[in-house]
């Protein structure tokens, strides 16, 4: 039984750590993308300091309609990878010995009677960590699954606003 539930576990862990490996990735590649992008702010300068015709007018503002789209949809697409990576803070309740904060508040005695207690009831234990890992894991793969489908108003900003620029 203890096999099973420790492997079950171990997967669940493995999953959460590809669903941050993948979110680090695209912020990687979302803000190498943003910080070369950023090079086309330069076309506002041909807007300024002189008597714009009506199509320049025209221009102007759906340039400026397009960046500000581009800018909300990094922004949005930003923070659904960061809640991707943030860690999570475990629940008020009892003390844990698989959560870091809980066992750095201890003394050594009072670990050593949670762990007693732990190899008493440790099918419990493994339990409530599957619980709790499968929520975290539940919760990583929504906000990626809602980044990676934010990627698209992205990229189509982006394309936007770059081909304004240049036409």
């Amino acid at each position: 039984m203890f096999n099973k539930a420790d492997k079950s576990l171990l997967l669940i862990q493995e999953q959460i750590n590809k669903f941050d490996n993948k979110a680090n990735s695209l912020i990687t590649i979302v803000g190498i993308v943003f910080a070369l992008s950023l090079g086309i702010l330069d076309t506002f300068n041909q807007f300024f300091g002189e008597e714009l015709t009506a199509e320049l007018r025209l221009k102007f503002r759906v340039l400026i309609a397009f960046s500000i789209l581009y800018f909300i949809s990094f922004a949005v697409e930003l923070i659904f990878l960061i809640l991707v990576v943030y860690p999570r803070k475990k629940k008020e309740g009892k003390l844990s010995l698989t959560y870091y904060a809980d066992v750095a508040e201890l003394s050594k005695g009072q670990i050593k009677k949670l762990l007693q207690e732990s190899e008493e009831n440790s099918l419990v234990t493994i339990i409530d960590q599957i619980s709790i890992n499968a929520k975290i894991c539940k919760q990583k793969h929504r906000f990626l699954v809602i980044a990676i489908w934010c990627l698209i108003p992205l990229f189509v900003f982006m394309f936007s606003v770059f081909f304004t620029a240049i036409l």
